[in-house]
């Protein structure tokens, strides 16, 4: 009676009526209040329709599964007195209800069934919002409801989580005109406990699963794990989703897109996204390194995807960290065979026998060593889609005349293997000028003209140095590095010619961050730590030896072995993974072989 008379007296206006009850109790009263829920309703405002409430159970319907079957496993150690077992969304709605049929008789009266939306501001206090609020175990007794239709229940609830800590759901026991929910609450924890491992186990397997599917099958289309986000993106729309991110942000009532279900051993894993009217990404050209700034090098891109909308051959030429491999898939994201494969490899990574089977890959027992299976090479690999030969003026002769005749035939023959038709677009690059080669005898003059239709030369650096601005500002967004001397350090780093380029700067600023996250240096400290990189000019001796040895700063760059075991740390995270490796480095793939040769790293 005196708890009657407090709720009484609260709702009426009086809120230090509530100051006597649990301080979580307490301040859900309060919120309900302020809220205007209306202590003494019968329908609550928030109850699903027939068909929302049908998509919910199917979005949810291994969650309501398993705990169907726990509950039915451990259902004869619960002592309860007229109990109603209750599974809502992590949102609050009802799911799926059991438990005692005149208790269930009773709770149809005040809406507490499938359907309807079980949180504080809904229904008023009660544990199952709370529980959601909470992320934690709890128990309202019958007088510490808000609403008066509640009042005859005591409610246990325990979240299930995922292994994030996310509420996946809230499994609630309410006890009819009785507080044996309270004494249940124990074995509620152990019962959501077991769930959440059930589903997380379950989960991971499906992650493994739907991993497994993105290696082998390499696809192109946008993939979403079984909760729709995003696990896949294809590289040409890398600037334009997120990864982790619900797919459904990217949708609206316009947009028009197709879902297809991927299935493995008859078990959904994930889903395929088609959107097709990328509204977002209507006519803006796909390019994925820094915007340009220099008027002279947007002209240059330009004429770059000019030449990507066409199947010609395209030789790309510059000094060495220009960012061939970026224009490399530029050219193929803006052409007509975006949705084939991109296959890129180094000529100059490998000696040329290997060059020779890497390209045109072999047949089963073809060598000794050999896969039993074969191989197929990256020429085929290339088929119907981009093949990138970089370095190609390191291929040897004989490596040259087997390329010109793929060219010419458009027919590979693997090692000890048959011919089999290809169909590719070819794109080179080279750091020296293939028309001096020519000219030493040093590269074929019929390859040169087969490859040499698009000649495209890459600016340096030190000619479009508005664009170092751009770099500075991509590499602290890229580390999160609140840089308030941008400024400064652009007028310092434009003074210097870049003769690595891009490379060599991005390298660069990987020092500074590394020096100074934290604080700002000065002038020459900057300088020292530029020209302490530089391998032209012929400063890297003096230069360098001055900054390695000494520490004005309190901070000493790495020594050898140091940096042997960064690269061996960052080859491990990456499963030696060389061009992942090297991307991480901020530094090309040639020079990382070199490293690991010089360090012995395998």
């Amino acid at each position: 009676m005196q708890n009657q008379q407090l709720w009484e007296n609260f709702i009426t206006g009086n809120q230090l009526a509530a100051d006597t009850l649990d301080t979580k109790i307490a301040e859900s009263w309060k919120s309900c209040l302020q809220a205007e829920v209306d202590p003494y309703l019968i329908k609550p405002q928030k109850i699903l329709s027939a068909a929302e409430l049908f998509n919910k159970q199917q979005q949810y319907g291994k969650l309501i599964e398993v705990v169907r079957e726990q509950i039915k496993m451990v259902e004869v150690n619960f002592i309860l007195e007229k109990p109603v077992f209750i599974l809502t969304d992590e949102t609050g709605n009802i799911l799926w209800r059991a438990g005692n049929l005149q208790a269930q008789e009773h709770a149809n009266e005040f809406y507490f069934r499938e359907g309807t939306m079980w949180t504080e501001l809904n229904v008023g206090t009660n544990a199952i919002g709370i529980a959601i609020r909470t992320k934690r175990d709890e128990h309202v007794t019958s007088d510490e409801h808000y609403a008066y239709a509640s009042r005859q229940w005591s409610c246990s609830a325990s979240p299930i989580l995922d292994e994030e800590g996310n509420v996946l759901g809230v499994l609630d026991i309410s006890t009819l005109h009785n507080d044996s929910a309270k004494d249940a609450l124990l074995l509620l924890t152990l019962l959501t406990q077991r769930i959440s491992n059930i589903l997380i186990r379950e989960e991971l397997e499906r992650r493994k699963e739907l991993l497994q599917y993105c290696v082998l099958h390499q696809p192109n289309e946008l993939l979403c794990d079984t909760h729709f986000k995003l696990v896949s993106i294809p590289e040409k729309d890398s600037e334009h989703f997120e990864l982790g991110s619900d797919i459904h942000n990217y949708i609206d009532a316009k947009t028009i897109y197709k879902s297809e279900k991927i299935c493995f051993k008859n078990r959904l894993i994930g889903y395929k996204m088609h959107i097709f009217n990328k509204l977002s990404q209507a006519n803006k050209a796909y390019y994925p390194g820094v915007p340009t700034a220099n008027k002279a090098y947007s002209q240059f891109l330009k004429r770059v995807l000019k030449f990507a909308g066409s199947n010609l051959p395209i030789h790309l030429f510059g000094e060495s960290g220009t960012g061939k491999e970026v224009l490399a898939r530029t050219i193929h994201y803006n052409s007509a065979i975006e949705d084939g494969p991109l296959v890129a490899i180094n000529c100059g990574a490998l000696n040329q026998d290997l060059l020779e089977s890497e390209l045109f890959g072999y047949a089963p027992g073809a060598f000794t060593g050999s896969n039993a299976k074969g191989q197929k090479g990256k020429i085929e690999q290339a088929d119907g889609g981009t093949l990138f030969l970089d370095e190609i003026e390191s291929m040897s002769m004989r490596m040259q005349t087997a390329l010109l005749r793929v060219i010419e035939e458009k027919r590979i023959i693997p090692i000890n293997g048959e011919s089999r038709k290809v169909s590719f677009r070819l794109v080179t690059a080279s750091n020296r000028d293939l028309r001096v080669l020519v000219q030493q005898k040093k590269f074929r003059e019929d390859l040169f003209y087969r490859i040499y239709v698009c000649p495209v030369q890459i600016p340096p650096l030190r000619e479009r140095k508005e664009d170092i601005r751009q770099l500075i500002a991509a590499f602290c967004k890229k580390k999160k590095w609140k840089l308030s001397w941008q400024d400064e350090l652009y007028s310092i780093s434009c003074t210097y010619s870049w003769d690595g380029n891009i490379r060599e700067f991005n390298n660069f600023l990987e020092r500074l961050y590394l020096f100074y996250e934290l604080q700002q240096p000065t002038d020459t400290q900057i300088r020292q730590l530029i020209e302490a990189g530089m391998l032209s000019s012929g400063i890297q001796g003096k230069a360098a030896d001055t900054f390695l040895g000494t520490a004005k700063h309190g901070l000493s760059l790495k020594s050898k072995s140091e940096e042997a075991q960064k690269l061996q740390q960052v080859l491990e995270q990456n499963h030696y993974h060389v061009s992942k490796t090297a991307a991480e480095l901020c530094i090309s793939r040639t020079t990382l072989y070199r490293k690991m040769k010089k360090y012995g790293l395998r």
